[in-house]
């Protein structure tokens, strides 16, 4: 799943009248960039959600064809990552399975395959790519970087880890009980953590390539190329 509802406030005035899916990026948009990249990695089956600028975003996809199945869920209203992640379970839920979710915006040189094969052979409940780098609010994981928590802190400790937007998701995440409504998924996670006694586990990125590309400084630095 590409999450690519959200109102792009960061790349204003680019989002004032186009969804962040569809600001121009290297030799497309934002969106296709994405699909092009999880095609490298042999995947076929894409959800895309979409609220700003919804209709831009069906059009789009039915002008353009990428030779894979790509599937747009439109929210009428905004659901954040959690319940945007909830709300397309007939697209995502396959049984036993898992899914990749990957926000829009993240810039990476990281391979995806690599926490997917950790996550498979883990039977965790979610796996989050994350680093060590400097972030406004972090992840608390503990020794056996397992979930524990989130805090904004100006300094970094050994135990805080930013959150590269790209996560490995069970499909229990269904059954889970879990409402669609505004929801954030790092606070699903905490609760399913918390309640159900779910592992949620996070996998070090190392010293890989990460840019928000949500944010207009970065985005104008990596939007030229191939």
């Amino acid at each position: 799943m590409i999450l690519a509802a959200g109102f792009g406030t960061r790349l204003k005035p680019l989002t004032d009248s186009i969804p962040k899916a569809l600001v121009p990026f290297r030799n497309g948009t934002m969106i296709s960039y994405q699909i092009e990249k999880l095609k490298k990695y042999g995947i076929t089956d894409i959800t895309v959600n979409a609220h700003h600028f919804a209709g831009q975003v069906e059009k789009y996809f039915s002008e353009n064809d990428f030779g894979i199945s790509v599937n747009v869920v439109k929210e009428d209203v905004i659901l954040g990552t959690g319940g945007g992640i909830l709300n397309a379970g007939k697209y995502l839920d396959s049984g036993n399975g898992s899914f990749l979710a990957v926000n829009v915006d993240v810039y990476t040189d990281f391979d995806f395959r690599k926490i997917t094969d950790y996550h498979i052979s883990s039977g965790n409940f979610a796996t989050l790519l994350v680093q060590k780098r400097r972030t406004s609010r972090y992840l608390v994981l503990d020794d056996d970087r397992k979930l524990k928590g989130r805090v904004k802190s100006e300094t970094q400790e050994d135990n805080f880890y930013a959150f590269n937007g790209v996560h490995i998701i069970s499909n229990d995440i269904f059954k889970a009980g879990y409402p669609v409504k505004y929801l954030d998924i790092i606070d699903v996670y905490l609760d399913a953590e918390k309640t159900h006694g779910k592992t949620i586990k996070g996998y070090d990125a190392g010293d890989s390539l990460f840019e928000d590309i949500g944010k207009i400084n970065a985005y104008e630095k990596y939007k030229s190329g191939d």
